[in-house]
């Protein structure tokens, strides 16, 4: 308790802390109010335990927002009343503390920052003309003339003629312009079997594809396409381009990934396979007849597959039957039977008219 009333008695001496003469500070009232009413609360539940009554009341004579308004008494009532006051109160501070939030927080914040150096001439940042500066200046002048006349007594025993400054030997290795074109050279690249197995630390390693995709992803364009990918799955968007460029981006991925290498000249061109899947089985793909460019490839093989009834096997002898004659006897073509039965019709009509 002694140090208690220490604490009171340096509080009734420091004037500048109860000076409330331009009123008291929101947040100073807000912890005053609540504090006042847990004291009253508590009060009256001591008043309650002894059994008084709570009506006796002696109330003040002014309205509540003179500012010459007495205090109220001691009896039960009037604790319930200003415990009433407090609670009003501080409903309307905290609509005050919602409006003065900014601000509050603002002064929160400059309150917790560090204490910054109030000599201007000590801060770096502070660009402003600032005559301390000047002062400075005059104060560093003995120093800086020290210095300047250290220098030139330095200097008084050589003949101020400029020499550039020493550097370290290099060796010159002039390089001749056929070394020049081997080193631009690029190697071939490896076999995959053989990268795999020069690489210790993945022994089980295999590869992806058969049909070879390491050459593939090598090459200029497929690098492009896989940072244009990138870039669009990073950027959830799609790059705009000209239908040509974009068929050509959509053919160049199928063939990418199928291991066609994009780097090879001869791709492209209107009769060229391309790579990948038409390198791998193009001769089984053309080798199916496709009426018209339409149906499934593998749908045509399938039915040549399956034997064919006797009307569709004699048709194909009759087709096949001069393409074999014309490799005997390229000059004469052989005829068929309605040609025949007519010619042997025209010797009978022939033959009836001698005898007529």
């Amino acid at each position: 308790m002694s140090s208690v009333r220490e604490l009171i008695a340096s509080l009734r001496n420091d004037d500048d802390r109860l000076d409330c003469k331009d009123g008291i500070s929101l947040l100073s009232l807000k912890h005053h109010i609540l504090l006042t009413y847990m004291q009253s609360l508590a009060l009256v539940n001591t008043r309650r335990v002894i059994g008084h009554t709570l009506s006796t009341r002696t109330p003040p004579a002014e309205p509540f927002s003179s500012a010459d308004r007495i205090t109220r008494g001691d009896n039960p009532g009037d604790l319930v009343d200003s415990m009433i006051e407090g609670r009003i109160a501080l409903e309307k501070i905290s609509i005050l503390e919602g409006r003065m939030r900014y601000q509050i927080e603002k002064l929160m914040r400059l309150a917790e920052e560090p204490e910054k150096s109030t000599n201007v001439a000590d801060d770096p940042l502070a660009f402003r003309p600032n005559p301390q500066n000047l002062l400075d200046a005059q104060n560093d002048g003995d120093s800086d003339a020290e210095s300047v006349a250290s220098r030139a007594s330095h200097s008084a025993g050589k003949d101020e003629i400029y020499r550039p400054p020493r550097l370290a030997p290099m060796p010159y290795n002039p390089t001749t312009s056929k070394e020049k074109r081997a080193s631009k050279r690029t190697a071939l690249p490896p076999p995959t079997a053989l990268r795999a197995l020069a690489d210790p630390s993945q022994p089980h390693a295999e590869s992806t594809s058969g049909l070879g995709t390491t050459p593939s992803l090598q090459s200029a364009r497929a690098r492009y396409l896989t940072r244009l990918n990138n870039y669009e799955e990073e950027n959830f968007t799609r790059v705009v381009m000209r239908k040509r460029d974009a068929l050509r981006r959509e053919r160049d991925e199928e063939d990418m990934a199928l291991g066609a290498d994009l780097s090879d000249p001869r791709r492209g061109g209107k009769n060229r396979r391309r790579g990948g899947l038409e390198d791998e089985f193009g001769d089984v793909l053309k080798d199916a007849e496709r009426a018209g460019g339409a149906g499934d490839a593998y749908e045509e093989l399938r039915q040549r597959g399956k034997k064919r009834s006797l009307l569709e096997r004699s048709r194909a002898r009759r087709e096949e039957a001069p393409e074999e004659d014309e490799g005997e006897r390229p000059g004469k073509k052989r005829k068929t039977r309605f040609e025949l039965a007519a010619k042997s019709a025209g010797k009978r009509m022939k033959k009836q008219g001698k005898r007529a």
